[in-house]
C-alpha cells in the first residue's frame, strides 16, 4: 500500500523535488550515491525507461575513458541492487542497455499539489542533484527548465480534476526539449467500449488493448502510456485534460463489437490538445479463431495508428524552421528528404540526421539515418566514391547498433547493408532479429521480404509483400516495387504487371515492367515503357549487363531471368 490506495507496482520512482524511490508501502530505498541517482533519473525521463549502456556512461562519466565508465556503471548497478535488495530484479540489465522494469516499477514526473512550495511554486525536478560531469550539468539543466512549466501545467490540472483521478505521467523524452511539439510524440489508448454479449467479450476486450500498447510500444520512436494509467483515468475528462494528465500527445479511442462470428474495431485517433479527430478506421475480422484474430487485429491495429502518427507528425516539422529543430523533429526531416529519391534532397537527410546525431549521442535512429542515406547514394550512384559511400553506410549501421542494439530501425540498417554486399544469410540474420524486435513494423516486414525475394524465395516473399501493404498504405509504392519483382522472379508476368498497375507512381519500377511486358511477347508495351524509362525513369541509364551487377540476387539463374526480360525489351 502507498499513501493508503491499492497499488500495482512495487517501487515509485519519484522524480519531483528530490529523487526518491519508494516501496509499495511508502519505506523509502533511495540509494544514497549522487551517481546512482543520476543513473535512475536517467533511466526514468528515457522512452520505456532504457538507455544503452554508451549513452549512460556519456551522461555520468564523459571525462573518462570507455573502459573505465563501463566499470564505473558496473559498480553503480551493483550498488542499486544491493540498495534495492529483494526488489533487484526491478532493474534490467543487458549487454547494451540498461533499464527499469515498467510492469512493476512506475515513475511519476509530476508533483503532487501537497509537494508545491508555499507560494504555489512546483518543486524543482531532481533538486539537489549535482553531479559535476559536463554532460549530466548540461542535460539535468535542459530537463529542469522543460520539468519547470510541464509541473506547472501538471499541478493546474490536478486542481480542476476530479479527487479520483491519478497523475501517472509517461517518461519525458531523453534529449533536452525546449518546444513540447519537437519531442518524440506519446499515444494512450484509453480502455476499449465493449459491445458484446459473449461471456469473453470482457477479456478479449482488455487483451485486445494490451496487446495493441504492447505492440506500439516497441516502435522507438513513439512513447506508449501504460495500460494501468489509461484504466484509471476519469473517463468523462475532455480529452485536453486526460491527454495532458497522461502526457499523451495523442488519445486513441475504440469500440469493439464482438459476436460469434465477427469481430469489428472501430478507432478514432485524437490530436489531444486540440481535442481534434485527425483520423478515424473500422477493422473488421471474421472469428474463425477468437484469439488468432485477436492477435491479428492488434497488430493491424497498431501499425496503422503508428503509421497515421507518423505521417501527423512529418507534416508537423515540414515547414519548420531546420535550425530549431531537436533530435526527433530532424530525423523526421531528414526521412522525409531521403525518401523523396532526389539526390540533393538526400544529401540534406545526411546533415538532419548528423545533426540529430550531435544534440543526442543515444539516438539510434539518427545513425541508423545516416547509413540509409550512405546506402541511397551507393545504390543510385549519387556518390563519387560509391565503394566508400557503402562502406560508410555499413559503419553507421553498426553504430546504430552498438548505441541501441534493441532497435529495430539499427539491426534493419545493418541487414541492408549485407543484403547489398550480398552476404545473404547476415542479411536474414538481422531482419529476423528486427522483426523479433517489432513484428508490426511494415518497412522490416517489406525489407525483409526483399531480402527473402533476393535471397531466392520469391514465392515466400509475395505474401509478405502484400502485409506490408496492408500495414502501411502510405509507402505502398516502395512495397509494391519489391512485390513486382517477386512477381517477375516466380516468372508471374501477369501478375508483375498489374501490380505495377496497383501504384500511384510507376516510373521507379519501369525496367521491371519492360521486362515483364517483354516476356510475355507484349512487343509494344515494352517498347513505350522504355521511352518513358529514358524520359523520367530514376536512377543511371545502364546497360542491362551493368544494371543486373546491381541486383542482389543470390540466385543466378535469376539474374539471368532479369537479364533475358530487360534484353528482350532492348534495355
Amino acid at each position: 500500500m502507498l499513501g493508503g490506495q491499492q497499488t500495482d507496482f512495487h517501487l515509485e520512482l519519484r522524480l519531483a523535488g528530490r529523487v526518491r524511490l519508494l516501496r509499495a508501502d511508502g519505506v523509502e530505498i533511495t540509494p544514497r550515491g549522487r551517481k546512482a541517482q543520476g543513473l535512475l533519473t536517467l533511466l526514468g525521463t528515457a522512452a520505456e525507461c532504457r538507455r544503452s549502456r554508451a549513452a549512460l556512461q556519456d551522461k555520468l562519466w564523459s571525462n573518462r575513458g570507455p573502459d573505465h565508465g563501463a566499470a564505473s556503471l558496473r559498480q553503480e548497478l551493483a550498488g542499486i541492487r544491493r540498495a534495492l535488495g529483494d526488489w533487484s530484479g526491478c532493474l534490467l540489465s543487458e549487454a547494451g542497455w540498461v533499464g527499469l522494469d515498467t510492469a512493476r516499477v512506475r515513475v511519476r514526473l509530476d508533483p503532487d499539489p501537497s509537494e508545491c512550495e508555499l507560494n504555489g511554486d512546483p518543486p524543482e525536478f531532481a533538486s539537489g542533484l549535482d553531479i559535476a560531469d559536463p554532460e549530466f550539468e548540461d542535460w539535468i539543466r535542459d530537463q529542469r527548465a522543460y520539468h519547470a512549466e510541464r509541473f506547472r501545467e501538471a499541478v493546474a490540472a490536478a486542481t480542476t480534476a476530479p479527487a479520483r483521478t491519478v497523475m501517472v505521467v509517461q517518461a519525458a523524452p531523453g534529449a533536452p526539449a525546449v518546444d513540447p511539439e519537437q519531442q518524440q510524440p506519446s499515444v494512450a489508448l484509453l480502455p476499449l467500449t465493449l459491445l458484446s454479449e459473449l461471456a469473453e467479450g470482457p477479456l478479449v476486450a482488455f487483451g485486445l488493448a494490451t496487446d495493441v500498447i504492447g505492440l506500439l510500444s516497441r516502435y522507438r520512436r513513439l512513447d506508449v502510456i501504460a495500460y494501468a494509467s489509461t484504466a484509471a483515468l476519469d473517463a468523462r475528462l475532455p480529452a485536453r485534460l486526460q491527454g495532458a494528465q497522461l502526457g499523451a500527445r495523442y488519445l486513441a479511442r475504440g469500440t469493439l463489437w464482438l459476436d460469434r462470428t465477427r469481430m469489428r474495431l472501430s478507432i478514432d485517433l485524437i490530436l489531444a490538445e486540440t481535442e481534434r479527430l485527425v483520423w478515424s478506421h473500422t477493422f473488421n475480422c471474421p472469428c474463425d479463431d477468437l484469439f488468432e484474430v485477436e492477435r491479428e487485429m492488434a497488430s493491424s491495429v497498431a501499425a496503422a495508428v503508428m503509421v497515421e502518427i507518423d505521417q501527423i507528425e512529418r507534416t508537423r516539422v515540414r515547414a519548420r524552421d531546420p535550425n530549431s529543430l531537436a533530435p526527433y523533429a530532424l530525423w523526421l526531416r531528414g526521412l522525409d528528404d531521403m525518401l523523396s529519391l532526389d539526390p540533393a534532397r538526400c544529401n540534406d537527410a545526411l546533415r538532419y540526421f548528423f545533426r540529430a546525431a550531435a544534440l543526442d549521442h543515444g539516438y539510434a535512429r539518427a545513425f541508423s539515418g545516416i547509413s540509409r542515406a550512405h546506402g541511397f547514394r551507393w545504390m543510385y550512384r549519387w556518390a563519387e566514391q560509391r565503394e566508400e559511400a557503402l562502406a560508410e553506410a555499413e559503419n553507421f549501421a553498426l553504430q546504430a547498433v552498438d548505441v541501441d542494439a534493441n532497435d529495430p530501425g539499427a539491426t534493419s540498417a545493418l541487414g541492408w547493408v549485407a543484403l547489398y554486399q550480398r552476404n545473404h544469410d547476415r542479411a536474414l540474420e538481422a531482419y529476423r532479429h528486427a522483426l523479433d524486435l517489432n513484428p508490426s513494423d511494415a518497412d522490416i516486414i517489406f525489407e525483409y521480404a526483399d531480402a527473402i525475394n533476393h535471397g531466392g524465395a520469391p514465392e515466400v516473399a509475395i505474401p509478405m509483400f502484400e502485409r506490408a501493404v496492408r500495414l502501411n498504405p502510405f509507402s505502398s509504392d516502395r512495397y509494391l516495387r519489391g512485390l513486382v519483382y517477386a512477381h517477375y522472379l516466380a516468372e508471374d508476368y501477369e501478375s508483375a504487371i498489374r501490380t505495377v498497375n496497383r501504384m500511384r507512381h510507376r516510373n521507379t519500377i519501369l525496367r521491371t515492367l519492360a521486362a515483364s511486358q517483354a516476356m510475355l511477347g507484349l512487343g509494344d508495351e515494352a517498347r513505350s515503357s522504355v521511352r518513358l524509362l529514358h524520359e523520367v525513369g530514376h536512377g543511371p541509364m545502364l546497360p542491362a549487363e551493368e544494371w543486373v551487377t546491381m541486383v542482389p540476387d543470390r540466385n543466378p539463374r535469376h539474374t539471368a531471368l532479369l537479364l533475358e526480360g530487360m534484353k528482350r525489351a532492348g534495355l
